[in-house]
């Protein structure tokens, strides 16, 4: 039984059974549609048919039975409609007066009486349609199987006029014949008609699904069999096409177009199969990390890198698996990708046996058949060396530019055309911000570049040069010495110069003290040696007179004893004043007093060398907050200067004048001294303030105009000289002033 099922569940399931019957149906479905419409047009047709025979023969009885109504003769009426019921197949035959009052019937009927019992309503409804139209009326009862025919009795000019009728001739209708006429037996023969053609049908459809079926097995199922085969080897990958088959028809060119798609599914195939090997071979052997993550977050694939580092990961969630979290990061890049379907981008630290790696993580999206994201692949490269050497190129440029800026030496880079494009703070602190501007304008205020200029050599020949330089800053010099060196470019062009300068003003200055102070040694040592041989002398002396008695002779030699003395004093003191550090002691004073003292002091020794003292002082010159001891020695060592400017000059040609001048500005005080002696040239006007520099020769120590300009440093203020040969000299001090007892705090925290 269940072979049998089996069999009959193939054979219904078969290509064959299925185009020969679905074939042979739809040919049964068709006949019995065509059969169906037959039959309907034919029923109609014959329904017409008996309906116009109904019609003639509604007129026919009408004829017939109308000469009795006019001779008023009922019995021959009656006796016509029975004769004529009895042969025409009629069920019925009657004739309703005007009333709807039966009045003849073709057959006999209970309880008839002509003109008797209650009239008819649908008679009565008829009558009075018939008053409008009079044409005849029919329709089907009793469910189709009655045909009935209602024909008005008209009242015609003849009717109305004759002897017989007592109805007017306003009277339109007297009356109704109707008729009932069987079509049962007509509805049998169609209906035997459709049985009979439904059979044929049948037959014709089991016949023409014979034929087909039988076709399709000899031209559709074998070939159809023989393509199953072919795509069952081709599914395993075992069909090789064969030589291309002949013929014009379907089967053929189907068969010829299963071989070229065998052929191109077969290169495919291929072609896809090295694809998917070598996407396998890239995604496992990649030398980076590559993951594919899934919608939850986890892990479906890793390739072979991934394993080597993190274990077998797959199916944990990826911020589990790289970092050790209990939920998602921010700023995820995959639930970026899923989002919008983009690639995206970040740097990452991931966690490796506690141990931190820097990461450079790339998203990309893994597309379904219909579009939406359904994973995302994470490639992800170590940059964990890559990190800590630009962590260590970023410490080693700190303490370059740490070195850069701080180093106790100007640097500044210099473009080819000599612009200053980069400076370091020390630069910028004693030369200004001058970004863009040219290099000796900024360094000597010059108008185009140096001769021998050591950053011109240097984008020359690439090497290293050297030189000394005389730098303006302040209105002052400032002695350089500048090392250049060439700053090179990716390609190895030299793209700009470093120049490292030193300010060596200071060594210059000691250096120049040096020479000044072996030249003056030298020349001290004549001084003290002739000190030394005064006091010899002086002792002598002392010890002769003393040796003979004579006080005269002991007094001039101990006088000489005395005056060698005080020349060492001088002499020390002047040194210690000059090299020692001191705080001045600040107290209000008139400057007027100390002047006026100094002055005093100078007066008679003035007198006794022709000297002329001449004091222009302001009245009223303070209070001021000033060191009068400084002050004091400052002015006796200018007024000596001048009085031993002035001895050097003959009186005879000119009178010998010295002036000293005090004056008061709402800031400053104003004292100069000015000699009308030999005045100075510019050589000696520069080397004034050096220490053991004098102009006095053996009787100057040199420290005199050190310890004048140490002394107005200490008061903030400054010295000025301005000497010509011949004309003289002045020394002018500028001191700023400080009034009152209410600005001694300020000025002391100031000095």
């Amino acid at each position: 039984m269940n072979k049998a099922l089996t069999f009959i569940n193939k054979f219904t399931h078969s290509l064959r059974f299925k185009l020969s019957f679905y074939a042979g149906l739809v040919v049964f479905l068709t006949m019995v549609a065509f059969t169906y419409q037959s039959l309907r047009t034919q029923e109609t047709n014959l329904v017409n048919a008996k309906v116009e025979e109904a019609l003639k023969d509604s007129e026919v009885i009408k004829a017939a039975i109308w000469n009795g109504m006019m001779t008023k003769d009922r019995e021959v009426i009656r006796q016509i409609v029975r004769k004529i019921g009895e042969k025409g197949g009629f069920a019925e035959i009657s004739v309703y007066d005007w009333n709807g009052l039966l009045h003849y019937a073709a057959a006999d009927q209970p309880d008839f009486r002509p003109g008797g019992r209650e009239p008819n309503l649908e008679i009565k409804n008829h009558l009075a349609d018939f008053k409008d139209d009079s044409r005849i009326r029919h329709e089907f009862a009793e469910d189709g199987k009655m045909l009935r025919v209602v024909n008005p009795l008209l009242n015609t000019k003849s009717c109305s006029t004759a002897a017989c009728h007592a109805h007017p001739s306003t009277e339109k209708v007297l009356g109704v014949l109707e008729l009932k006429i069987p079509v049962e037996p007509l509805r049998k023969d169609i209906i035997s008609q459709a049985r009979n053609t439904v059979l044929f049908a049948f037959v014709l459809f089991v016949l023409v699904s014979t034929i087909i079926g039988i076709g399709v097995i000899l031209l559709v199922s074998r070939p159809m069999k023989r393509l199953s085969v072919k795509a069952n080897r081709l599914a395993r990958g075992q069909y090789t096409p064969s030589a291309p088959i002949e013929g014009s028809d379907s089967v053929a060119a189907l068969s010829r177009a299963f071989d070229e798609m065998s052929r191109q599914i077969t290169n495919r195939t291929i072609e896809l199969e090295k694809s998917r090997y070598m996407y396998k071979t890239l995604f496992e052997e990649v030398p980076c990390y590559l993951t594919v993550v899934n919608k939850d977050y986890g892990l479906s694939r890793v390739n072979t890198s991934f394993k080597n580092l993190f274990g077998d990961q797959r199916g944990r969630k990826c911020f589990v698996a790289y970092k050790g979290l209990d939920s998602r990061c921010a700023k995820c890049p995959v639930e970026k990708t899923f989002a919008d379907g983009a690639a995206h981008q970040s740097e990452e630290t991931w966690m490796v046996n506690s141990q931190k790696i820097h990461v450079m993580v790339k998203t990309s999206p893994i597309f379904d058949d219909t579009g939406s994201v359904a994973e995302v692949m994470e490639m992800a490269v170590d940059v964990t060396r890559m990190k800590r050497l630009q962590m260590e190129l970023e410490k080693k440029q700190q303490e370059y530019k740490y070195l850069y800026e701080n180093v106790p030496c100007y640097i500044t880079i210099v473009d080819p055309d000599f612009n200053i494009v980069q400076t370091n703070k020390l630069f910028e602190r004693d030369f200004g911000a001058n970004i863009g501007e040219k290099c000796f304008q900024i360094y000597k205020g010059a108008d185009s570049k140096c001769e021998n200029c050591p950053v011109e050599k240097t984008f020359l020949d690439g090497e290293t040069h050297t030189s000394e330089e005389v730098w303006r800053r302040d209105g002052e010099d400032t002695y350089i010495i500048v090392y250049t060196a060439p700053v090179y470019d990716e390609q190895g062009h030299i793209k700009a110069v470093m120049e490292m300068s030193t300010n060596i003003t200071e060594v210059k200055r000691l250096q120049g003290e040096l020479m000044v102070l072996g030249e003056t040694i030298a020349g001290m040592s004549h001084t003290i040696k002739n000190i030394l041989t005064g006091l010899q002398g002086g002792v002598y002396v002392v010890d002769s007179g003393l040796k003979r008695g004579n006080e005269e002779r002991t007094r001039v030699g101990w006088d000489m004893v005395k005056n060698n003395v005080g020349k060492v004093s001088e002499l020390v003191k002047g040194i210690l004043y000059a090299s020692k550090e001191r705080k001045p002691e600040y107290r209000e004073c008139n400057p007027v007093e100390i002047i006026t003292e100094v002055c005093d002091l100078y007066d008679s020794r003035a007198a006794s060398d022709g000297i002329e003292l001449v004091k222009e002082l302001q009245p009223e010159m303070g209070p001021c907050l000033l060191d009068p001891t400084g002050i004091h020695s400052v002015l006796s060592n200018l007024m000596a200067n001048a009085m031993e400017a002035c001895r050097n000059i003959d009186s005879k040609e000119r009178s010998r004048r010295i002036l000293v001048r005090g004056h008061t500005s709402e800031e400053s005080l104003f004292i100069s001294v000015t000699d009308n002696g030999q005045g100075m040239p510019q050589e000696v006007k520069s080397k004034l303030f050096n220490k053991f520099y004098s102009t006095k020769g053996a009787r100057g120590t040199g420290l005199g105009l050190v310890i004048t300009r140490k002394v107005i440093e200490e008061h903030h203020g400054r010295i000025i000289v301005e000497s010509e040969p011949e004309k003289g000299t002045t020394f002018t001090i500028e001191i700023p002033l400080r009034y009152g007892h209410e600005h001694e705090e300020k000025f002391k925290a100031a000095v």
